[in-house]
């Protein structure tokens, strides 16, 4: 049985847009809701609550789970960013529906102080016929007279103190969740921009036994994981435009191996034929923590990174250029920027 339900049909499209990211992220993780609990400081009730849009999660929270599974952290961020305003703008809507109440309230008060009419003549009849005495008005003193209408008018500009803070309260939300609005757009429509950018033409599954340059992934491709075995550095090259992954080695010699190992020892591997670099074609793979790069060298050493992580590590400087010799000219193949 699925741990969540469809979600509201009333949910504002940026807050349903962020939830899917999310759902996605869940699902590609194979995580349970339990699995969640247990790896970050939420319940699993929370998480219900979360994912089937009955409550906006925490800003907290969509970070801890980026970084869980290895998600985009900037587009996460920009995401939660637009659905935080798309749900201010929502109670906003609910409160300028209830902006009538304290209008109605002040009208009541001003009709408290209208005058009360007074009996005309001096005389009054009884049903009788017999003649009544006129009423003597009441003295009062001077204060006494003005305490009510003093009251009265206190009571009004009470009334229209409350109407221009929550005028003035809804002003400011309307304004700072457009600002927050505009910049988070920004945000994700850079990021979709790229990726439209990018001519790639496998993705996941499709990418694996690839070339990596051929498949266009290499545009956005990022190291994620690096080591080196003697002088040689291995490193491991993700491509999230791809959802691939592929080993990179470079100050190599001819003969050396890189090698990418995904789960159940699935792997792709490429020698270097001449001059100091090479990579291997590429494995699928979700998250850069669901494969490795090796490198297997010709004086038998040999040597693997750990799982790739979301940080992206700055790639190693360019190798020497290799030697002349009579028997074996310079290359002339890529140099190793245009690999991916």
């Amino acid at each position: 049985m699925t741990e969540w339900k469809a979600l509201p049909d009333d949910l504002p499209s940026d807050v349903r847009l962020l939830l899917t990211d999310l759902r996605t992220l869940k699902i590609r993780s194979g995580l349970s809701l339990a699995a969640l609990a247990e790896r970050t400081p939420y319940s699993k009730s929370s998480w219900e609550r979360y994912l089937n849009g009955k409550t906006l999660p925490p800003r907290q929270a969509v970070t801890v789970l980026g970084k869980l599974l290895d998600a985009e952290p900037a587009r996460l961020a920009a995401l939660w960013e637009l659905a935080k305003a798309a749900t201010h703008d929502q109670q906003a809507g609910s409160g300028r529906a209830a902006q009538a109440a304290p209008s109605e309230a002040a009208a009541d008060l001003t009709a408290a102080t209208a005058p009360t009419p007074s009996a005309s003549g001096t005389e009054a009849t009884a049903s009788s016929g017999d003649t009544v005495a006129p009423r003597t008005p009441v003295a009062t003193t001077g204060d006494a007279g003005r305490r009510r209408p003093l009251r009265n008018v206190r009571l009004l500009w009470a009334g229209a103190l409350v109407l221009t803070v929550v005028v003035l309260g809804t002003f400011a939300v309307l304004m700072n969740g457009d600002s927050s609005a505009r910049t988070a757009r920004a945000a994700v429509s850079a990021t979709d921009t790229a990726g439209r950018q990018l001519d790639v033409n496998c993705f996941a599954d499709r990418c694996a036994g690839k070339d990596p340059k051929e498949a266009g992934c290499g545009g956005d491709a990022w190291t994620s994981a690096m080591t080196k075995v003697q002088q040689v550095y291995v490193e491991l090259r993700y491509s999230e435009a791809c959802r691939a992954a592929w080993a990179r080695i470079s100050w190599g010699r001819p003969g050396d191996i890189a090698r990418v190992v995904g789960p159940g020892n699935s792997a792709h591997q490429n020698k270097v034929h001449y001059d100091t670099d090479t990579y291997s074609a590429m494995l699928a793979a979700p998250t850069p923590s669901a494969v490795r790069a090796c490198a297997v060298l010709t004086s038998g050493r040999h040597g693997c990174t750990g799982p790739g992580g979301s940080q992206r590590l700055t790639e190693p400087p360019n190798p020497p250029v290799p030697s002349l010799s009579a028997t074996q000219p310079r290359s002339t193949g890529p140099s190793r920027s245009g690999t991916g």
